[in-house]
């Protein structure tokens, strides 16, 4: 979000990534907090195409 920021030269915001995602902001929360356990492909596809990035540059494999 803050390299998107950046870019944009604006702060971004959940709700910014809703309304062109349609991902909600408490899945968004969920996601950043690393409280899910699992990914829908689709939530990570539309990441990935609002980032501009690959799943990788997303996602952090934890032990």
């Amino acid at each position: 979000m803050a390299k998107k920021s950046r870019l944009d030269g604006r702060r971004v915001t959940y709700d910014d990534i809703h309304k062109t995602t349609g991902i909600f902001p408490s899945t968004l929360s969920r996601l950043a907090a690393a409280r899910g356990k699992r990914i829908d492909l689709t939530v990570l596809e539309r990441l990935c195409e609002y980032f501009d990035c690959e799943p990788g540059d997303l996602l952090v494999l934890q032990p």
